[in-house]
């Protein structure tokens, strides 16, 4: 009998960032078994001082099980990775020492690339996919906040069969009142949350700027929904129209006037750190590509974000100092 049949549900979180964080919090607060996978410098931050989450659904401060080496005996029930999309082949390497057969995988990443990536070396069965709606953020000072009203998860299994262990791990949120649902038809899902993240981060980075601050230009909403109705457009020819609802929830979030929405990339821009280009606007474009899609709005996201990203890699040196 396995940890999930008995009840006792063993879940490792890999990554104590925003989303990592959220979910850990909540999990510790329902009394579920949980142990954060963190790398030594987190781990020492987090000994230290515990994980803080500050949030409008209830803040947590609370001490964690900390792993930095997933080896010997450890296992787990469900393996939640909840890194940034560069960080995956790490974090990949990182759990495959507890991730046994019968081991639950359920990857909280943006966009639809690392399904491909899992579904390509065989490391799930079944093969799981989630999206979390709510904005999170990691202060310097290791601090979790929650930045929107609202926090919802949703998983579900490729296949669209149902699952006793991601029931638990859903049923386990619900005890504390976190909005955590099972769908039978995730890809659809993903597919729909991928075309308005695409949007949210292509027109939040290129024009730096809240999505409140944009609407109020005179060219902003029809920008907004160009980049919108192109993004659409390459999940159509995915296979993966947005349901017409979907569609209409997405559009008032990204054209809402006074809105202060901005996407994290843009957040990680303005900290000057790493960023998602390549996996969620460069997929974006490359599947696009690939169906003969055009998407001219997407194209100059895209470069905007990657050129960011060249200037993170240059050393600049100030003229007045070249003689020092």
């Amino acid at each position: 009998m396995t940890n999930a049949q008995s009840g006792e549900l063993s879940i490792v979180i890999l990554g104590a960032g925003g989303v990592g964080g959220y979910l850990g919090a909540r999990l510790i607060s329902a009394g579920a078994n949980v142990s954060f996978l963190v790398r030594e410098a987190r781990a020492a931050r987090l000994r230290a001082s515990g994980l803080s989450l500050s949030s409008p659904l209830g803040n947590v401060v609370t001490p964690v099980k900390i792993i930095t080496n997933a080896a010997g005996d450890a296992r787990a029930d469900l393996v939640v990775l909840a890194c940034k999309a560069f960080d995956l082949e790490a974090a990949l390497l990182a759990v495959a020492p507890i991730v046994r057969e019968g081991t639950r995988l359920l990857p909280l990443l943006n966009g639809i690339r690392h399904i491909d990536l899992l579904r390509k070396r065989g490391l799930a069965h079944p093969l799981i996919g989630g999206i979390v709606s709510g904005a999170l953020d990691m202060r310097q000072d290791g601090s979790i906040v929650h930045l929107t009203p609202f926090f919802t998860l949703t998983v579900g299994t490729l296949s669209g069969e149902p699952d006793s262990v991601l029931q638990s791990f859903l049923d386990r949120l619900k005890r504390v009142d976190v909005d955590a649902r099972w769908s039978p038809h995730i890809a659809a899902d993903m597919w729909a949350k991928f075309a308005f993240l695409a949007t949210l981060a292509g027109i939040t980075c290129l024009m730096r700027a809240s999505i409140g601050t944009i609407v109020a230009t005179e060219a902003g909403v029809p920008l907004i929904l160009q980049l919108f109705e192109e993004c659409c457009g390459v999940a159509a020819a995915e296979g993966y129209p947005l349901e017409p609802g979907s569609a209409e929830t997405y559009r008032a979030l990204l054209t809402e006037p006074g809105s202060t929405f901005t996407s994290s990339m843009l957040r990680d821009i303005e900290d000057r750190r790493p960023i998602e280009a390549d996996h969620i606007l460069g997929d974006m474009l490359r599947r696009a590509q690939a169906r003969d899609v055009a998407t001219p709005l997407l194209q100059i996201a895209y470069t905007h974000t990657r050129a960011y990203e060249e200037q993170r890699k240059q050393v600049f040196v100030r003229p007045d100092r070249l003689a020092d």
